[in-house]
């Protein structure tokens, strides 16, 4: 298979492309898309999630072993890590590539996001946060007295449009529009029903969002 083959992706109910093999390396990378999205080529018979495409085994992921399920929605791809690793210094680690990813997309309310890569992300900001407050109770408690929050108010607000767009996607992914976050206005089952919607399993397949 050939690195100059035209490859197309589905998103938001839209098609892109077509990509070379190189492009579409570069876009599973930069986290526009990932193990679950639909890729198709004039060599495929059907549309396919990208870890079951012969693009996994052309980029490096190479075919699931015997035995071994393909990577869940949204994971990110075999290949990206090590590709990541070299450029940003990932090595690996879901948990970077996942605020990766969601720092990327700040501004991208349309597609999916897996469970994986929206936890990961939640994960990573309850830890920044936890130490944020004690930097804050270091460095404002000894000299005010006080118990300021500074460090943590202005992390808060830096991620707070990532947040959302990944909430929004999250819900994309459970085939349910962004409209679902309101349900946490609610009192006291909104949101409950909310993290319930976030933790649930994507759809297979293309939905109506990607």
């Amino acid at each position: 298979m050939s690195h100059t083959a035209q490859w197309h992706y589905a998103e938001g109910g839209a098609t892109k492309g077509p990509f070379s093999a190189d492009q579409m390396a570069a876009l599973v990378q930069n986290g526009t898309i990932a193990a679950h999205t639909q890729v198709w080529s004039p060599t495929m018979a059907a549309w396919a999630p990208l870890s079951q495409s012969p693009l996994a085994t052309l980029l490096g992921g190479g075919p699931a072993r015997p035995g071994m399920p393909p990577p869940g929605p949204g994971a990110p791809y075999g290949a990206a890590p090590a590709a990541m690793g070299a450029a940003g210094g990932t090595s690996g680690n879901p948990m970077i590539a996942a605020v990766q990813t969601c720092i990327n997309k700040y501004m991208v309310f349309s597609g999916r996001a897996a469970r994986p890569e929206y936890w990961w992300f939640v994960l990573a900001i309850v830890l920044c946060n936890i130490a944020l407050n004690i930097v804050d109770g270091i460095v404002f408690g000894s000299l005010l007295g006080t118990s300021v929050q500074l460090f943590s108010l202005l992390f808060g607000l830096a991620v707070l449009l990532p947040s959302l767009a990944a909430g929004v996607r999250r819900l994309h992914d459970t085939d349910r529009s962004a409209w679902w976050l309101l349900i946490v206005l609610v009192p006291a089952v909104g949101s409950v029903v909310l993290l319930v919607f976030l933790c649930l399993r994507g759809t297979p397949g293309p939905n109506r969002f990607g």
